[in-house]
């Protein structure tokens, strides 16, 4: 988990998007499927944490909850 989202913070473009609050009007809390924007909300947290706070580190810990809740398969 944290490969990937090393790689993903890193993916500049995505990055901006998720910094610039350009997913906001995205988000269909509808889908039946979807996390209501949960996830999306946590993942913008973890961007803002890693590149706009002066911490060295950070712990996903409530994204992979959510992920978690999301997809019990892949709880860890």
């Amino acid at each position: 988990m944290n490969s990937s989202l090393q790689c993903l913070s890193n993916t500049w473009p995505l990055t901006k998007y998720f910094l610039e609050k350009k997913f906001l009007g995205e988000i269909n809390e509808d889908n039946p499927l979807g996390s209501k924007g949960v996830l999306v909300f946590h993942y913008a947290k973890l961007l803002n944490e890693l590149w706009n706070k002066n911490s060295d580190t950070y712990s996903p810990s409530q994204l992979k909850r959510a992920i978690g809740k999301s997809n019990p398969m892949v709880s860890f």
